[in-house]
């Protein structure tokens, strides 16, 4: 695989699912810039990894959650002068090595600066993990098929440089619930992204990529004591920011289809 677009990074957060992270690990590339964070207990076989391929490694004293997890991954591949990020959780599994490619394409392309893996778990595939996909739309660049779908997956993301250092990280206030959809309707305020309930992929990315599990039986998150009132407190914060709630009663609005084409445009 060759970089078509300067430096690639990208860094990989993992929380006791040892297994999962080997196979998460062992698939990607060799020739990127690699980060990895355990907010999980430690692992005992790390250092041995570091004979399979070179990697920058975090280990949190305590458990984090996903948005400062994350973050440390963000500013670390920043530093290292990466132009293109990729944030990837333990349960996702490379098919293809040239994925990162054909993201940053479709990014060249399009000029959208982020996209999400929309097919892991139920959310894009018909409330049915391995189900058969079902984006909203499906926009034809030419040169790239970009698929529009109605959920925010945040198991395997694409940012460019640029969309970070202008919209900023995660928002730290979220523990395991609304980060991902914050910052996408973020990005898409200031003019990155497309609209809320519209996110992006490229149209073929589950060729390209595959979960290990389908996510709401190996959930590392789903079985805490505080999963639901993380959500309940997440949506809470999402309202007090945006005037909305992430989902439910008084959901931020849909787009109309002819807006979105507009604004896909520009």
């Amino acid at each position: 695989m060759s970089n078509i677009d300067n430096k690639i990074g990208v860094g990989i957060v993992t929380c006791n699912r040892p297994n999962f992270f080997l196979k998460c690990f062992r698939s990607i590339p060799n020739n990127l810039t690699l980060a990895v964070v355990n907010d999980g207990d430690d692992f005992a076989d790390i250092d041995r990894l570091q004979n399979e391929k070179p990697f920058a490694y975090f280990h949190n004293p305590i458990n984090l959650g996903v948005s400062k997890s994350k973050n440390i991954l963000f500013r670390y591949l920043l530093d290292s002068d990466c132009d293109h990020i990729f944030i990837i959780e333990d349960d996702i599994i490379v098919k293809d090595k040239n994925v990162f490619n054909e993201y940053i394409k479709a990014r060249n392309v399009t000029g959208i600066q982020h996209f999400n893996f929309g097919y892991h778990g139920p959310a894009n595939r018909g409330g049915v993990s391995k189900g058969t996909p079902t984006p909203r739309y499906v926009i034809d660049y030419s040169k790239v098929k970009i698929a529009i779908n109605t959920h925010s997956v945040g198991a395997f993301c694409y940012y460019s440089r640029e969309v970070l250092e202008k919209v900023g990280l995660l928002d730290e206030e979220y523990l395991n619930a609304f980060e991902h959809v914050d910052h996408d309707y973020r990005i898409f305020k200031a003019g990155y992204g497309t609209p809320y309930w519209n996110f992006p992929d490229i149209q073929n990315s589950y060729e390209l990529l595959d979960e290990v599990e389908c996510s709401e039986y190996s959930s590392s998150i789903r079985p805490r004591a505080d999963w639901k009132q993380n959500i309940v407190n997440g949506a809470k914060h999402f309202q007090l920011k945006h005037g909305y709630q992430p989902a439910w009663q008084n959901a931020v609005p849909d787009t109309p289809e002819t807006k979105l084409q507009e604004i896909l445009k520009k």
